[in-house]
């Protein structure tokens, strides 16, 4: 790690930027050096919370880039307004996190990861959710091989969300907004990606967003395995938490996952269960967005590639256009395209601690 703070713009401060400001508030490898958002009030009373100079308030990245010293930027404005910032961003020799989903069409987000390679700078999806104890559990237990391959996985994800904002007036706000979580713990979990998807999309009479905001996807996956994922944001209750429930089928027994309990069906011969176990969930070292902070840091520092780096994390947000191509067409689509493909999956760099 570098003996000296890395300085950070954060670009978007009300909202979730809170949540980015007492991550990086309570990091001391950091040093908060500029605060940009178009609402001069939202900044002054961030500065006011953490005890920064209202003089780190810009009203505008570049502003922020001509004036502060920094050497990295966190982005968490709206998903439709990453671009811009980030690729300015990278190309004034900062390394970036945004907030996901990277972006809401594919043409921005490869337009970012073109922007990474192109100056050779760092940028990192923050996708938190691979750091929470159950699911970091969850990955471990299906990527020791312990059960054998994954052959068949069911993942339903059912919440009643009441969203205003820009939630509940986007195209498909579940699959781009939310199902970006869960498409990448499906690669996390089984340590593969996917290669093509069918899907159906639509609005319960009842919901309140403007356009589909339930969803079923089959997703064919590089291992060979079969996904089904199952969601709706206007589910009349909550039934799952935000991770979904899971079934696992696994070549000698079933892993489930609801609401935080993790269970193993052990079935070592045809489909009998022997035993069931009940999993200890044991946490990573740190946990949602102070990870991706950490894992961003220590990758900066010693030249390594971040575990949700723009170049794995595009074949993550490449599940998401690929599910909404095939609920507005009804056809099988392929997920990525020659261009995504050629940019290399994370998954070999990935660092595992079974003990957690």
């Amino acid at each position: 790690m570098n003996t000296k703070p890395v300085r950070i713009i954060q670009v978007g401060v009300g909202g979730f930027g809170a949540v980015w400001l007492d991550v990086i508030r309570q990091s001391a490898d950091v040093e908060m050096v500029g605060l940009v958002d178009i609402n001069r009030e939202t900044a002054m009373q961030a500065c006011r919370k953490h005890g920064w100079s209202e003089a780190i308030f810009f009203p505008t990245l570049v502003e922020a880039l001509r004036s502060a010293r920094a050497d990295a930027a966190v982005v968490v404005t709206p998903p439709a307004a990453h671009r811009e910032p980030v690729v300015a961003a990278l190309e004034a020799g900062l390394d970036v996190i945004s907030e996901k989903p990277m972006a809401e069409t594919l043409t921005d987000c490869k337009a970012m990861v073109r922007a990474a390679q192109r100056t050779g700078r760092m940028y990192v999806v923050s996708q938190n959710y691979r750091y929470q104890p159950a699911m970091w559990t969850l990955a471990n237990v299906v990527r020791s091989g312990r059960l054998g391959r994954v052959g068949e996985v069911k993942l339903d994800f059912y919440l009643g969300m009441w969203f205003e904002g820009f939630r509940q007036q986007m195209e498909y706000p579940l699959v781009v907004d939310m199902a970006i979580h869960h498409f990448d713990l499906i690669r996390f979990i089984l340590g593969t990606d996917a290669v093509a998807v069918t899907a159906a999309g639509w609005n319960p009479p009842w919901s309140h967003y403007r356009h589909d905001c339930s969803c079923a996807a089959l997703f064919e996956m590089a291992s060979g395995a079969r996904v089904i994922y199952n969601g709706s944001w206007c589910a009349k209750g909550q039934f799952c938490d935000w991770n979904g429930n899971w079934q696992i089928g696994c070549e000698r027994g079933t892993v489930l996952y609801q609401n935080g309990v993790i269970t193993i069906h052990h079935a070592p011969e045809r489909y009998e269960v022997t035993s069931t176990e009940n999993v200890i969930v044991r946490p990573p070292p740190l946990e949602g967005q102070r990870y991706v902070l950490a894992d961003f840091l220590r990758a900066r520092a010693n030249g390594h590639r971040a575990g949700t780096d723009c170049f794995d994390n595009i074949h993550s947000v490449a599940m998401v256009f690929a599910t909404v191509e095939a609920m507005r067409t009804g056809r099988r689509v392929e997920v990525g395209d020659a261009e995504t493909r050629q940019w290399s999956t994370g998954q070999e760099v990935r660092r595992w601690n079974e003990s957690g």
